[in-house]
């Protein structure tokens, strides 16, 4: 089955030095397997020359779509994205990170997986960028069950795929003061209609330095299991 009206939804923040290899990539993967799509990307009030190079591309090529916001954090950028994509017509909604992790060469399985679920989820089994954030991972995944009762296996994953039927019933669940919110996502999205996972290997960034840092999950981390329990039930 062939993905239409497909929008790409990637927030950017601080990216100068990643932004020009991840755009190339996923362009010339979307353009190979992909024949109906927007690629969205989100500049979350970058204060570096991020924006300026995405004006480059916007100009290149038909298909991008920049869009400049004050910064809100990535997960309320995601958010933002999904509502926008779903304003404009996506039937599916898929949303990766602007830092080079996330590899290309899954996206072919991720639309094959798309005939027969609603929901597909790329699970981080390997990975490249440290103990410490394969570690935190798995602690939103015990965190997330024991505030939730949902067990998903990579709660705040990048790379996930989304048809507008399920997204419309989740978007609008998520509190716009929810700080980690593409962990809620999952969530809602586990329950709504399960979720099909791709084991995916994870690189190392290409440049820069995370905008979500391994702090910020303990700093929030009573916050969101208050948050988590409450949008949840």
């Amino acid at each position: 089955m062939a993905i239409n009206k497909l929008w790409v939804i990637m927030p950017v923040y601080n990216e100068e030095e990643a932004i020009r290899s991840v755009i190339d990539e996923w362009q010339k993967s979307m353009s190979d397997n992909v024949a109906d799509y927007t690629f969205c990307i989100l500049n979350d009030g970058s204060k570096d020359n991020t924006l300026s190079i995405l004006r480059e591309y916007e100009m290149r090529y038909p298909e991008i779509k920049i869009i400049d916001k004050p910064n809100s954090g990535h997960g309320q950028t995601c958010i933002y994205g999904y509502k926008l994509a779903l304003d404009n017509g996506a039937e599916w909604i898929f949303q990766i990170d602007s830092d080079g992790q996330c590899a290309t060469e899954y996206l072919p399985q991720f639309i094959q997986a798309a005939e027969n679920n609603k929901v597909v989820y790329g699970y981080r089994k390997t990975r490249d960028d440290g103990m410490k954030r394969s570690l935190i991972s798995r602690f939103v995944t015990l965190f997330t069950f024991f505030a939730t009762g949902q067990w998903v296996r990579d709660a705040n994953v990048p790379y996930r795929l989304i048809h507008r039927s399920v997204m419309e019933t989740i978007v609008d669940r998520v509190p716009p003061t929810f700080h980690l919110a593409n962990i809620l996502v999952s969530v809602l999205a586990k329950k709504t209609a399960g979720i099909k996972w791709i084991n995916i290997h994870f690189r190392d960034r290409v440049g820069g330095t995370p905008s979500v840092k391994t702090v910020s999950f303990i700093k929030h981390g009573f916050t969101l299991f208050r948050q988590l329990k409450q949008a949840s039930s």
